[in-house]
C-alpha cells in the first residue's frame, strides 16, 4: 500500500508512525508535492490544518483521506474549514477536542478518539534523586520549542521565586525552548525574570535537544501549568524517565493525567516541596495508559483496515 503522510511539524511526532508503516511493508512518502500524488492509496494528515483544508477544497487527491485533529488547529478554527465530506475518517487526540470540532462544524465521516502512545523504551528509568544535596532542578519543556502564553511561563517564574524564598535550597529552572513571536508575553516574562531576581536560577536551552533521555537525566521535576493541551508529549516523556510531574489543571487534564494534576497554585508549590517521589509509578502510568503499541494498532485498524477499531 502507498501512503502519503502529511505533517506540518515535519515528522516531530509522526516519525514513529512512518517507521511502523514501513516495517509493515507499506511505502510511505512524507509531505509530498500535490503534483506527485498519482498512485496513493491513503492520505493521512497528522493535523487538520491548512494542508487538509486545501486537500479537501482545492486538490483532487487520489486515495482515501484520513485526518487527526490534534489541538491548536482546532482552537484556531482550521478544522471547521475542512470539507469533511471528502474525508474517510477523523481521529481525535482527546474527547474535548472531538466535542469542540463537532460544535464548530458538521463532521460527516466516521469519528474516533485514539489516545496517543509513547515509546517508553527510549527513556531509561532514573532512580529517585539524591535529595541530600541542596540543589533542585526543574525541567520546563515546550514541545515546539516556542514558548507562548498558554504554557504559562510566568506562573513558573513566580513558583521559582516562592521556592527560593520559602526553602533553604537552590532551585534551578531549565527551560528547553525559546521565546516565540508573542512579543507582549515575551516582554512580560523577561520583566518577571529580571524583577523577581531569577537570572542566576534560570538556564535556557534554546538549541535542539537530540536525546531527551540524556537531557532529562539530572532533572528532578517537570512542570507544565498550561491552560490548554490535548495530551502533552513532554509530560509523557518526563514521566517515562521517572521524573515527578507538576501538571496544571487545563481542560481534560484530569482525564489524561489523573491524580498527577494540581488544581491550584498552592498545590503545585506543595508538590515541589513535599517528600513523596515515586519514579516507578510515574513511568508505569504512561505504560498503562499511553502504550505506543496500542496506539499504532488503533491507527492501523482505523486507517489501514477500513475505519474500524478492533
Amino acid at each position: 500500500m502507498q501512503i502519503a503522510l502529511f505533517d506540518s511539524w515535519n515528522g516531530k511526532f509522526s516519525n514513529d508512525i512512518r517507521q511502523h508503516w514501513e516495517e509493515l511493508g507499506h511505502k510511505v512518502v512524507v509531505n509530498p508535492r500535490w503534483e506527485d500524488l498519482n498512485q496513493v492509496d491513503i492520505n493521512f494528515f497528522y493535523q487538520a490544518d491548512n494542508a487538509l483544508i486545501k486537500a479537501t477544497r482545492e486538490v483532487n487527491l487520489p486515495g482515501r483521506i484520513y485526518a487527526q485533529c490534534v489541538d491548536i488547529e482546532v482552537w484556531a478554527g482550521q478544522a471547521a474549514a475542512v470539507d469533511w465530506n471528502k474525508v474517510s475518517g477523523v481521529i481525535f487526540m482527546a474527547e474535548h477536542i472531538k466535542e469542540m470540532v463537532n460544535q464548530q462544524t458538521h463532521v460527516s465521516c466516521p469519528q474516533v478518539v485514539i489516545k496517543p502512545g509513547v515509546n517508553t523504551d527510549k527513556f531509561t528509568l532514573r532512580e529517585k534523586p539524591d535529595f541530600s544535596k541542596p540543589i533542585r532542578k526543574i525541567a520546563y519543556v515546550v514541545g515546539d520549542r516556542r514558548i507562548w502564553d498558554v504554557k504559562r511561563l510566568d506562573i513558573v517564574f513566580q513558583l521559582l521565586r516562592d521556592l527560593l524564598d520559602s526553602t533553604n535550597l537552590i532551585w534551578q529552572l531549565h527551560i528547553r525552548g525559546t521565546y516565540s513571536s508573542h512579543e507582549q508575553y515575551n516582554a512580560y516574562c523577561r520583566h518577571l525574570q529580571k524583577d523577581l531576581r531569577l537570572d542566576d536560577f534560570v538556564v535556557w536551552h534554546e538549541n535542539r535537544v537530540e536525546d531527551m533521555n540524556i537531557w532529562l537525566e539530572d532533572k528532578d521535576y517537570f512542570i507544565l501549568p498550561s491552560t490548554k493541551e490535548a495530551f502533552s508529549y513532554a509530560t509523557a516523556e518526563t514521566m517515562s524517565k521517572g521524573i515527578k510531574p507538576i501538571i496544571g489543571n487545563w481542560q481534560s487534564a484530569k482525564e489524561t493525567w489523573g491524580k498527577f494534576v494540581c488544581e491550584t497554585y498552592g498545590q503545585m508549590l506543595a508538590e515541589l516541596t513535599k517528600g513523596v517521589y515515586e519514579p516507578e509509578k510515574y513511568r508505569q502510568y504512561v505504560v498503562e495508559h499511553y502504550d505506543q503499541k496500542r496506539y499504532l494498532n488503533d491507527l492501523d485498524n482505523f486507517i489501514l483496515k477500513g475505519g474500524e477499531l478492533r
